[in-house]
């Protein structure tokens, strides 16, 4: 079955399903995705982690310049960043993020990494899902904007 993808508005895509069409948003969209990666690799007999495809669109993050990833961090929950950074492991993004909170707020994520443990695959999902979608929210409401090596202003 072909699936064909259609940007209507900012945040809201019509996906097309054989004869089935369907009107989504931008996150719904990344997890319609997310699903297909795991179906095409069950398919062939790979596995696949749909927990390491929650995190892959967190690192989203690190393609924003530092003001807005500030705007994003002060819209969403410390869990969620939290969580994100013992997901990721990834020594550079923790960093940036960590540089871009308030210092008593950096200090205390900080000190929570070096405790904290892997959190239940169910609970890190809705952490990440809470902040994608505050980031594309602020996407679509022109307060963020991922700037991209394509992205060209007329």
């Amino acid at each position: 079955m072909k699936v064909g993808i259609k940007k209507l508005h900012e945040n809201e895509w019509q996906v097309h399903m054989g004869c089935a069409s369907v009107k989504m948003d931008r996150f719904s969209l990344a997890l319609l995705h997310i699903t297909l990666e795991h179906l095409l690799a069950l398919e062939s007999g790979q596995s696949h982690s749909t927990l390491k495809s929650y995190v892959k669109l967190g690192l989203k993050l690190d393609e924003l310049d530092d003001l807005a990833l500030q705007k994003v961090l002060s819209e969403v929950d410390n869990k969620a960043i939290l969580d994100l950074l013992i997901l990721a492991n990834l020594p550079k993004f923790n960093e940036r993020v960590l540089n871009n909170m308030g210092g008593i707020l950096s200090k205390q994520i900080q000190a929570d990494l070096q405790s904290a443990v892997m959190p239940p695959e169910d609970d890190a999902k809705a952490a990440i899902k809470h902040l994608i979608e505050k980031m594309f929210e602020l996407e679509a409401s022109g307060k963020i904007e991922f700037i991209r090596e394509d992205t060209q202003y007329i």
